[in-house]
């Protein structure tokens, strides 16, 4: 299955990185680019260039609204939030945190909307709602709060 992943027409990505988006598909011209499903998820490819937006699509992640998402089950993954919380508006980004050692979600994410009231609806919608399997805690997230997560493994008992 693809993965939509919204490029901007004006961008500045270093050249490994970039070399890697035009071998997908993706080039300075295009607005939009489907990603095919393959071990590296759309994420971690906005993670790993930078990106300059000059263009009116709002990119300005830290500025934009947040939500904090956590209880997902260990199996979720980026393309199933953007589906289900891309209901309450457009969503900019997803980043599902990573075990390093077992490959699966660390059970929490972030999502980033391009409006403010998106964000508030998807709140009050999935706030304390069953979500595959399990019930999921949703708010909005504090300012900052993705920014270094130092732990790259789940604790384990």
């Amino acid at each position: 299955m693809a993965q939509q992943v919204q490029v901007f027409t004006t961008c500045y990505c270093p050249p490994p990185q970039y070399e890697y988006l035009r071998r997908i598909g993706i080039s300075k011209q295009l607005k939009c680019a489907t990603i095919p499903s393959l071990s590296v998820s759309a994420s971690s490819v906005l993670r790993n260039a930078s990106f300059c937006c000059t263009s009116s699509v709002h990119c300005n992640l830290p500025s934009s609204p947040k939500i904090f998402v956590k209880g997902l089950p260990l199996s979720t993954s980026e393309g199933r939030l953007m589906k289900v919380f891309s209901e309450f508006g457009d969503v900019t980004l997803v980043q599902l945190p990573i075990d390093r050692e077992s490959g699966q979600s660390l059970g929490f994410a972030y999502i980033w909307f391009v409006k403010e009231e998106s964000a508030q609806l998807a709140v009050q919608e999935m706030n304390g709602k069953f979500f595959d399997g399990r019930f999921i805690y949703v708010t909005i997230a504090k300012p900052g709060s993705s920014k270094s997560s130092k732990r790259t493994t789940a604790y384990k008992f």
